[in-house]
């Protein structure tokens, strides 16, 4: 097991920040111009959701014909499995509702840019770099910004996404992470110099209930729920220190 580790820490596909969620402090990290705003895909779903006004919504998914990743469609989704589960429908939904000044003031209290193109596709993380239409973010804002999430607890839309994070990680599309922990994954375009179809990216914050350590990992050339795999990984070796 600890060849494994080894092997997924140096593999030149994945990169990785860890952060003392109390600090924001970097504790380790192996990402090359970590403060270089990049694509990071549904990792900005819990943002827009903050900047969206009255109760979160009820909506069924019909998956492709919604422009939901998941074909056959995940069905009527309350808004902590269509976190969990990173419903594109559900959240394309949510995003045509959002004002961009409100989305502006959320991006400012957790420290990240926001968008520079008013679309919902850019609000979930579904723009493409060729359109100019991705929202970027560097991923140590983007790191500190989760860990903010979870000093927010006590307020009530914040509650509400860190239980569907939580459900992300034990049974949606982070659940290689398990029980224990608050889990996001995205998948976005690829802005390295050899590009891949795409990359996915995970947050882990350890323990769910009172978080220590963020984990933001990156992979190349994979999705959102394989990256989580490696996150799951280099989660155990960092419990293990």
């Amino acid at each position: 097991m600890i060849a494994l580790l080894t092997l997924v820490l140096v593999s030149a596909d994945i990169n990785y920040i860890v952060v003392d969620v109390r600090t924001r402090q970097i504790v380790k990290q192996d990402w090359p111009d970590a403060d270089r705003p990049i694509p990071a895909g549904s990792l900005v779903k819990p943002f827009t959701a903050l900047a969206s006004s009255g109760p979160f919504p009820e909506f069924v998914c019909h998956g492709a014909v919604d422009r939901c990743w998941l074909a056959k469609g995940h069905g009527p989704m309350r808004f902590r499995d269509a976190l969990a589960n990173s419903c594109n429908a559900y959240f394309l939904q949510l995003a045509r509702n959002v004002d961009a000044n409100s989305l502006m003031v959320v991006a400012a209290k957790f420290g990240i840019s926001p968008p520079d193109v008013d679309t919902p596709e850019a609000r979930i993380g579904l723009g493409r770099v060729e359109l100019g239409n991705v929202w970027e973010i560097s991923p140590l804002a983007l790191a500190r910004a989760y860990c903010e999430l979870t000093a927010r607890s006590a307020e009530p839309r914040v509650a509400e996404i860190l239980a569907g994070l939580k459900q992300a990680a034990e049974s949606g599309t982070a659940s290689a992470i398990g029980r224990g922990s608050l889990a996001k994954t995205g998948t976005a375009p690829c802005v390295a110099k050899r590009k891949h179809v795409g990359d996915g990216f995970t947050i882990v914050l350890e323990p769910a209930e009172a978080p220590r350590i963020a984990i933001l990992v990156r992979v190349h050339g994979v999705p959102g729920a394989e990256a989580a795999k490696s996150a799951a990984l280099i989660l155990r070796q960092e419990r293990h220190q």
